[in-house]
């Protein structure tokens, strides 16, 4: 079971705090969190992420159980002194050449370092998305050159020593150009898609579950996509939406289906309460149970 809990990323204290209140809250066993890498100011942060110091708890916390705890970590292409959502060409054709391997390759190895080897690497997640400082671009130039340069970044960071990570990639729901934003099975270990509790051509109104997940690039869309790529999928974020829906069991409860009766590696339960989405708890007294339903032990 994975989660991205709300709490001050201060020790591992506090982490274990958040986490038992999680599981208590569920009645799961939390097993794998998510953690944020996206933002590093200069390539210098970049490679030495945050959640590998031992203050913050996120390696003490793995440490204690190396071989059934896991973290998920968003990884941005580009530390954000390079972003340029109008025009990313320039990075992109710098990282595509191989100019930015020796940094994919330095992070994994501080990685590995810190006993987070085992990984999974969210890297580039919702490229397409112009919120995100790697945004793919527009054209089928910038999307292919942003897939070369995740192959190459991937690379780079399988060179690491003792490095075991496994590569997801991962759109956000809506315009998924599959053809050009592909990078190739080889350097794809699972096919994720963020999934939230709002459609993407009519954000403002309250839809089903069926004509979510039936969307253009929705859930029913990339699933056949793993499928034909023969990779598990995940759903690295996913949760409810307090507006339009709000509390809407029915959507906790396609989400459940979807992931008992498909091939998913994992899915994680975005529970930080940011941006609009909702925590699990007295707020959502109808989903809450069917959460528990399909996800508790």
């Amino acid at each position: 079971m994975c989660a991205e809990l709300d709490f001050p990323d201060t020790s591992l204290s506090a982490l274990q705090t958040a986490v038992n209140s999680w599981n208590t809250l569920t009645g799961t066993t939390t097993n794998c969190l998510l953690a944020y890498l996206n933002g590093a100011p200069t390539w210098t942060q970049w490679v030495n992420p945050w959640v590998a110091a031992p203050q913050y708890g996120y390696a003490p916390w793995v440490a204690e159980k190396p071989q059934s705890r896991q973290l998920i970590l968003q990884v941005d292409l580009i530390p954000a002194s390079l972003e340029n959502v109008s025009n990313p060409l320039g990075w992109e054709q710098s990282c595509a050449a191989g100019n930015f391997n020796s940094y994919a390759t330095q992070l994994g190895t501080n990685l590995v370092a810190a006993g987070l080897q085992n990984s999974v690497i969210r890297l580039g997640a919702e490229m397409n998305g112009t919120w995100e400082a790697d945004y793919m671009g527009g054209t089928a130039q910038e999307q292919q050159l942003w897939a070369q340069c995740f192959d190459n970044e991937v690379t780079g960071l399988r060179q690491a020593s003792g490095a075991n990570f496994l590569i997801d990639w991962n759109p956000n729901a809506c315009n998924i150009p599959y053809s050009t934003i592909y990078p190739g099975n080889a350097y794809v270990n699972i096919i994720g898609l963020d999934f939230y509790d709002v459609a993407c051509q009519t954000p403002g109104t309250v839809v089903t579950f069926s004509q979510l997940a039936n969307e253009g690039d929705g859930l029913t869309s990339i699933e056949a996509f793993a499928t034909a790529q023969g990779k598990p999928m995940s759903l690295p974020e996913w949760g409810l939406e307090s507006s339009p829906a709000g509390d809407d069991p029915a959507f906790i409860d396609g989400v459940g289906s979807a992931v008992h009766n498909g091939n998913y590696a994992f899915e994680a339960y975005f529970d930080a309460g940011a941006q609009g989405t909702m925590e699990l708890g007295s707020s959502t007294p109808r989903s809450l149970p069917e959460f528990q339903k399909w996800f508790a032990n």
